[in-house]
C-alpha cells in the first residue's frame, strides 16, 4: 500500500506537507508553502485549501487551488478568491460550486458571493455570543447542502443555491461542531464542541430529527472539547482536545455504545483521517501527527510519527 498524505501546517510559514505512506513509515515528498493554511480537500484531482486571513482590512480569508500531478505534488496554483468572512475554517466542493464557512463570521458563502448569515447567540457566555458556523458538507443523496451552527447550537439544511430548507438543534450549550452521515445515510452525527459528545439524528430527507445525546468522555473531570468525527465499518469515531483521546463508538441503528478512549499520542487532537486501516492525527498543541492502525476497528499506536507545526488537517489523495 502506498498513499500520498497532505497535512496542513497553520503558522504563517507553514503550508501542506505531502508524505508518501506506505504502512510503515511516513516519508516526506515535498512542501508547499501557504501562509496558515485552515483545511483543505481534494475533489476530482484537485487540491482545495482555505488561508487564514488574506485582507489585513477586513481579515477575510481565501481560497487557493491546486492541481495534483502524477507524483502527487500540488502544481498550478489559482487565483486566491476572497471568502466573504473571518476565519474560514471548512469548506464543501460539489459541481454546483464551493461552499465556505467563516467561523467568526458566522455564515456559509458558495463562491464567489452568494452568502447566507446566520443570528443570534447560544447560552455560553464566551463561545456562544454569536453565531459561528464551524463546518459545511453536501448530504450524500444530494438534496442539501448542510451547516454547523456552534454558538446557536443548529444544524442548518440548505438547497444548493443556499435557500434555507430545515434546521435542527442540538441541546442548549453543547456547540454543534462537525458532522458525518452513517454508511446507510439513514442517520446523522453531530460532534458537538463544547459538551464534547455525539448528537445523533434520523435522517429522511427532510429535517433532522434528534434521537439522543451521547458522552465521549463520561468519567474524565477536566476541561476537554471535542474536534473531528469520522465513520469506518460500523464504527463512530470522535477526537477529544483536552482528554487527548480519540472515542470509538459502536453503531446500532440510533444507538450508540461508547466502547474506549485511545490516548493520541499528543494534545489537542484537532483532525484526524481514516485512510484505509489506519488513523492519523494532527495533534495541534505537540506539533506531531501521530498514526494508528485500526485491528477490528480499534486504533491501535504504532511507532509512526512525525513533526509538523500547528497541524490542522488531514487528507490523503485517493
Amino acid at each position: 500500500m502506498m498513499k500520498h498524505i497532505y497535512i496542513a501546517s497553520c503558522v504563517a510559514d507553514g503550508g501542506i506537507y505531502h508524505y508518501i505512506f506506505n504502512g510503515g513509515s511516513l516519508t516526506l515528498m515535498d512542501k508547499t508553502e501557504l501562509d496558515r493554511p485552515m483545511y483543505m480537500v481534494i475533489r476530482d484531482g484537485k487540491m482545495y485549501v482555505l488561508l487564514r486571513e488574506i485582507d489585513s482590512d477586513t481579515h477575510f480569508g481565501g481560497l487557493i487551488s491546486f492541481d495534483i500531478d502524477g507524483e502527487g505534488r500540488l502544481v498550478n496554483p489559482s487565483d486566491v478568491i476572497n471568502t466573504k468572512g473571518i476565519v474560514p475554517c471548512h469548506l464543501e466542493v460539489t459541481e454546483k460550486g464551493i461552499y465556505v464557512v467563516n467561523y467568526l463570521s458566522g455564515n456559509i458563502v458558495m463562491l464567489p458571493d452568494t452568502v447566507a448569515a446566520h443570528s443570534g447567540k447560544g447560552v455560553h457566555p464566551k463561545r456562544q455570543e454569536a453565531p459561528h458556523t464551524h463546518f459545511t458538507m453536501r448530504s450524500p443523496d444530494k438534496k442539501h447542502i448542510l451547516c454547523t451552527d456552534l454558538g446557536i447550537d443548529t444544524v442548518f439544511l440548505y438547497d444548493e443555491n443556499l435557500n434555507e430548507q430545515y434546521t435542527a438543534k442540538v441541546p442548549d450549550g453543547c456547540g454543534a461542531r462537525h458532522l458525518c452521515f452513517s454508511e446507510d445515510s439513514r442517520y446523522l452525527y453531530c460532534v458537538n464542541e463544547l459538551s464534547n459528545d455525539v448528537s445523533v439524528f434520523e435522517y429522511n430527507g427532510g429535517k433532522p430529527i434528534l434521537k439522543g445525546t451521547y458522552a465521549a468522555i463520561p468519567d474524565f473531570k477536566g476541561e476537554s472539547t471535542a474536534a473531528a468525527i469520522r465513520i469506518k465499518d460500523g464504527y463512530l469515531y470522535i477526537s477529544n482536545r483536552g482528554a487527548d483521546t480519540i472515542s470509538r463508538f459502536k453503531i446500532s441503528g440510533e444507538k450508540l455504545t461508547l466502547l474506549e478512549n485511545t490516548p493520541c499520542g499528543g494534545k489537542s487532537p484537532r483532525d484526524f483521517g481514516i485512510i484505509d486501516d489506519y488513523i492519523f492525527c494532527t495533534n495541534e498543541q505537540t506539533n506531531n501527527v501521530t498514526v494508528f492502525k485500526l485491528e477490528n476497528g480499534k486504533p491501535v499506536s504504532t511507532d509512526i510519527s512525525v513533526s509538523v507545526d500547528s497541524p490542522l488537517c488531514v487528507c490523503s489523495l485517493v
